[in-house]
């Protein structure tokens, strides 16, 4: 999968789970792509688990840095 296969991937996900606006940052969706090499299997993983350290962080948008410590954690 290419970054915009994985952006496009994310964005469906999140849509059909009923978000309304945008809760990746740009920056954040590159980073998963990255990280996880278009793997979906890694990409639901990843964003999963970075939603629960944004929730446990209180933030509105999950950005790099959360991605970061996410696949850091799981050892991406």
């Amino acid at each position: 999968m290419i970054k915009e296969e994985v952006v496009g991937y994310i964005e469906h996900r999140l849509k059909q789970a009923g978000a309304k606006h945008p809760i990746f940052t740009p920056a954040a969706l590159e980073a998963i792509a990255l990280r996880s090499q278009g793997w979906p299997r890694i990409i639901n993983n990843l964003a999963t688990t970075c939603l629960l350290y944004g929730a446990q962080l209180k933030k509105h948008m999950i950005d790099e840095d959360i991605v970061r410590m996410a696949a850091e954690e799981m050892g991406y």
